[in-house]
């Protein structure tokens, strides 16, 4: 007879069938997308069950169960479980052939692999298991006090650790480090996780120009806004906050990493022309609700008050933000600025852009004529090269920068991404500069200064001057041999400078 025992029940075979296709689902889908991953990934369905089995070794196990925490914030999370980190990603719809089934994908974040995507992390930096323990609650949510308690430690011994794990990092603050490894593994592991479909172009071309030089990361803000962040230099450094130019985003400085880097400097760039087209479309409108955005993301990223700096098409926008974030603001640089247009030049001197803004308000469709030459142009190197030599012609210096950039293929991938994917956003520019913009100036009651280069065919250095003589807190500098390029013709000066400026609390 044979021994009797428990009585199991079978589930039914059209459950088992069912199972059986959503995990040969499940497995091939991770075949095909994560098999080639150097992260240790898992997949977990709508009931937080694992989906792939462990292949690998104990060390590379997944918990059986997982859950998205409700709260997350731009479909990312970080998780705590079984004493390892989590990073979890619940937008499956990236995918283009996800089963249905599917509800996140997860990442395994060990000591070492969280030191390794740590970009400013000292060389050699190790950290206990108790301290990967703390840090790992904190990533997740918690504050010093609940991560004690959920580790069974008191709060003294937890208080004295985190100032050695600070010490280890480099970090001045508990937030600072916090906000900064957050912002950098969520960056890199979803660079690593995504379909390369997904990859917005201007993050994948500003990767290939700058390399490990730069962080790119998505900010989510409260008024549904997602903007794109790049960060450049010191992580821990004194924030710049810097509205670029309408030809491009970055700076064309070979050395730019390095030069802010040893000025102490965290170059911060939200490149406004690749912004969601779920922004209004009327330039004022869009200012407002970029200002606002910006605003409520650098509080976040930022625990000391910022530079800002706009250069060319980007003064108007940094106008704009010091006058309406003056709590966060405790420098505006202004470089290369356009003199205002004929309403609001103290001297009706007209140049170029003055014409320009002049014939806008007569007729409006001029913008989308000159938006649409000007898109033309960009997207043909030849034509863009021989427009720039032409426009810069009476500027030794500019002509000479506009040589080194044509030599550079990364500036004609900018010139050509942004009329291609961008369209818009010259006619933007050229909007946004015709605003009475030196109103924002008026109102500030925080330092100015205006860096102009003393060969600038654009914007003459003595409109510039007129222009700010009756603004009390402005400084004017003219740099010789340079021209409208002032910023990368000069950046290590202008580091330099931007570096050696006075500090205040943030407000």
């Amino acid at each position: 007879m044979l021994p009797t025992g428990p009585t199991r029940t079978l589930p039914p075979e059209d459950e088992l069938l069912t199972r059986t296709m959503r995990e040969s689902a499940s497995e091939r889908f991770f075949r095909c997308n994560f098999a080639q991953c150097d992260l240790s990934v898992n997949l977990y369905d709508r009931l937080g069950e694992r989906q792939i089995e462990p292949f690998l070794s104990a060390e590379a196990a997944f918990p059986t169960h997982l859950l998205m925490p409700h709260d997350a914030a731009a479909g990312c999370a970080f998780v705590f479980a079984e004493r390892t980190l989590y990073f979890l990603y619940d937008r499956i719809e990236h995918w283009e052939n996800a089963p249905g089934h599917l509800a996140f994908v997860a990442v395994r974040i060990d000591p070492a692999e969280l030191i390794a995507l740590a970009s400013d992390a000292p060389p050699g930096l190790q950290l206990a298991p108790s301290e990967y323990h703390l840090l790992a609650q904190l990533l997740c949510g918690l504050d010093l006090k609940s991560a004690a308690a959920a580790l069974g430690a008191a709060y003294d011994t937890k208080r004295k650790q985190i100032r050695v794990v600070l010490d280890k990092f480099g970090a001045k603050t508990q937030t600072a480090l916090l906000r900064s490894l957050t912002m950098e593994l969520t960056a890199k592991l979803l660079d690593a996780l995504l379909p390369s479909a997904q990859h917005m172009p201007e993050s994948v071309l500003v990767k290939r120009q700058f390399g490990g030089d730069v962080v790119t990361s998505t900010i989510s803000v409260g008024n549904g806004s997602d903007l794109p962040v790049w960060e450049f230099g010191a992580r821990n450094g004194r924030p710049v906050l810097y509205f670029h130019t309408m030809l491009s985003p970055v700076v064309f400085c070979d050395d730019m990493a390095e030069v802010l880097r040893r000025y102490n400097l965290r170059w911060i760039v939200v490149p406004r022309h690749f912004l969601s087209r779920d922004m209004p479309f009327d330039t004022d409108m869009r200012m407002a609700h970029l200002t606002r955005a910006l605003g409520a993301t650098l509080s976040y990223l930022t625990e000391e008050p910022l530079v800002c700096l706009g250069e060319s098409m980007g003064v108007s926008w940094a106008a704009h933000f010091a006058r309406h974030n003056p709590g966060l603001v405790e420098h505006l640089l202004l470089a290369a600025t356009p003199t205002p247009g004929p309403d609001h030049d103290t001297d009706r001197r007209m140049t170029i852009y003055g014409e320009i803004s002049a014939r806008l308000r007569r007729d409006r469709r001029v913008n989308a004529g000159i938006a649409r030459i000007y898109n033309a142009l960009a997207r043909v190197p030849a034509l863009a090269e021989k427009g720039l030599m032409h426009l810069y012609r009476h500027s030794p210096p500019d002509l000479a920068m506009v040589e080194a950039l044509c030599e550079q293929e990364h500036f004609f991938e900018w010139l050509q991404l942004i009329a291609t994917v961008a369209s818009h956003s010259s006619m933007d520019e050229l909007q946004g500069m015709q605003r009475n913009w030196p109103a924002d100036l008026h109102a500030l009651d925080c330092p100015m200064s205006f860096i102009h280069g003393a060969d600038d065919p654009i914007s003459p250095p003595d409109g510039v001057e007129a222009m700010i003589k009756d603004l009390p807190q402005a400084e004017f500098m003219c740099v010789e041999d340079a021209g409208h390029f002032v910023v990368s013709q000069h950046f290590a000066a202008l580091a330099a400078h931007t570096a050696d400026l006075p500090r205040r609390p943030l407000m």
